[in-house]
């Protein structure tokens, strides 16, 4: 077996991949299954021993988180391929090289041990601070443990996907450390930075959700603990995206300014021609050289647009706005 061959078996054979492989059908249909499968385990539990569904909304609620955090987590697996590609285009190394890398990479992002470290040491944290804390009152030891091991496997899959999160910013800041082709494409820097764009938004719908689930279900923290939890996700949601980005920003300032120098003394020798022997077909090939130096002027540097930007600080701060209203509804019962 070759070393490439064994690369990608070990990267396919990340826990979560394999657990899903189980299920026939695409990933989001086998997330969509277990999550449906929680749902009315749960459902059943309650009608058994509670007699009552008053916390079926609880319920619904981490099974939707459950299914949205495996969907994202095999959608990440799955999108690195498009990492690999953009490498393919800007990067100035052999293709076996790029290959290797890129494939190095995803080893480290999809670290069985150390993703599961992570999101074990992430529910830990969690409990430590108090977050799991929950004004819940169930009628049976079932419904509790049904419930507490919803809860827990939605965090571990949380914290496994903030594992991938914060690996794949690493990779994409380490993509600006590598040296570049003065001919790549700048519509592939704006890919890295579209792709990335999706990652955030991923994760912030996750943001979203979560958000919901603390307002239906109040966690024992006050007020001014569950703004200062909602803002700390929020600025590393902010940080997530740009931080990593700015490194993208740096290479294509940089390419950039080469191409601008290449195309400068390219003009200034065109220029002779029109000026000495101003010809039609002279004057029109001017022209088109202003036109190009005019692209050139108007280039991006950053790797994303207004667009992408406002997205991610609407959906980021839409849970943080809603827990702030119901704070202050429950202020003004008082």
């Amino acid at each position: 077996m070759t070393s490439s061959s064994s690369e990608n078996r070990n990267i396919n054979q990340m826990h979560l991949v394999r657990l899903i492989s189980m299920i026939p059908g695409p990933h989001y249909v086998a997330w969509t299954l277990i999550s449906i499968a929680i749902f009315l385990v749960s459902f059943f539990i309650l009608l058994r021993f509670e007699r009552s569904f008053v916390y079926l909304d609880t319920f619904c609620i981490i099974s939707i988180i459950i299914a949205m955090e495996g969907m994202i987590i095999s959608w990440a697996h799955h999108k690195w391929d498009s990492f690999q590609d953009i490498l393919l285009g800007i990067v100035d190394l052999n293709r076996e090289d790029i290959i290797k890398l890129s494939q190095k990479q995803a080893e480290e992002i999809f670290n069985n041990p150390k993703m599961i470290a992570f999101a074990l040491l992430f529910i830990f944290f969690v409990h430590l601070i108090g977050v799991d804390y929950h004004d819940l009152s169930f009628a049976s030891d079932a419904s509790y443990f049904a419930f507490k091991s919803a809860y827990y496997l939605a965090v571990y899959l949380e914290g496994a996907g903030l594992y991938i999160l914060f690996m794949t910013a690493l990779a994409v800041h380490n993509i600006g450390l590598l040296p570049l082709r003065l001919d790549a494409l700048y519509s592939d820097f704006h890919s890295i930075g579209t792709i990335y764009s999706q990652f955030t938004i991923c994760a912030a719908m996750v943001y979203i959700v979560w958000g919901f689930f603390q307002i239906v279900v109040p966690p024992q923290f006050s007020s001014l603990q569950t703004i200062v939890w909602f803002s700390g996700f929020a600025l590393v949601l902010f940080a997530y995206f740009l931080l990593p980005q700015y490194s993208i920003h740096k290479m294509m300032i940089s390419t950039k300014k080469e191409r601008f120098e290449l195309f400068s003394s390219q003009m200034r020798a065109a220029m002779d021609g029109p000026l000495e022997v101003p010809t039609d077909e002279n004057v029109s090939r001017l022209r088109d050289l202003f036109l190009v130096q005019d692209k050139l002027n108007k280039m991006s540097e950053w790797p994303f647009g207004w667009r992408e930007l406002l997205y991610i600080a609407v959906v980021i701060l839409i849970p943080l706005i809603l827990i702030l209203l119901e704070i202050a509804l429950g202020l003004a019962r008082l």
